[in-house]
């Protein structure tokens, strides 16, 4: 019994990992698995794999589940780790503005950087609604603000100004805590006032790297 419970979740792993529909598990993975080792290895071995839970439901359960257990690792590791946040708002397709942190901090010998979280901004994007937002979210998964040494944003007054800004209220809860420019942010504004030419092999860029970050 629990080869099959394992073997539905590894599937659903894939699955997710490849950004498939959850009944491409049922309808093409397991028949296709049971056809190629009834082939290979014979009818008995092929029955054994019938009995692998792959269900639309059940998968979709298996991928909260693996989800889940990633951000427990995550957030585990934060407790007791510096680590350094980088925060941004984004638009969607649907008009909807989100609040985005990512996270980086060292994990034994290796540079790790995730996404912490991504929460849709109902009211108006002020400093103190954004900050709410962090600081709700770090006081519920009982991280430690002493332990964030640095936060990235872009210039914008609600992200970096002196005195009434999120890297403000961020150094109420954390001192120490230094703040730098997103340098992605810093290379849109000094694009700008670059010549005709060099704009257009930017631009030029640009598009065959969307290009192929749609086809991946």
């Amino acid at each position: 019994m629990k080869k099959l419970y394992f073997t539905s979740y590894k599937v659903s792993y894939k699955k997710a990992r490849c950004k498939k529909p959850h009944t491409i598990a049922e309808e093409l993975i397991l028949p296709a698995a049971i056809e190629i080792v009834e082939t290979m290895f014979g009818d008995n071995f092929a029955k054994e794999l019938q009995s692998i839970p792959l269900s639309n439901d059940t998968v979709s359960r298996r991928i909260d589940d693996i989800a889940e257990d990633v951000e427990q690792q995550l957030f585990g590791k934060l407790r007791d780790k510096l680590f350094s946040i980088q925060l941004d708002e984004a638009t969607d397709s649907n008009k909807d503005v989100h609040f985005i942190a990512y996270v980086r901090f060292w994990d034994g010998m290796s540079a790790v950087e995730e996404l912490l979280f991504c929460k849709p901004i109902k009211l108006k994007a002020t400093a103190i609604a954004l900050f709410d937002i962090l600081n709700n979210f770090i006081n519920e998964e009982n991280i430690e603000w002493k332990n964030c040494f640095e936060i990235c944003t872009d210039g914008a007054r609600t992200m970096s100004g002196r005195f009434k800004s999120i890297q403000a209220l961020v150094k109420q809860k954390s001192p120490l805590c230094i703040w730098t420019h997103c340098m992605i942010h810093r290379e849109a504004l000094a694009s700008k006032e670059m010549s005709p030419g060099l704009n257009i092999v930017l631009m030029t860029v640009v598009t065959v790297v969307n290009y192929i970050k749609m086809s991946l």
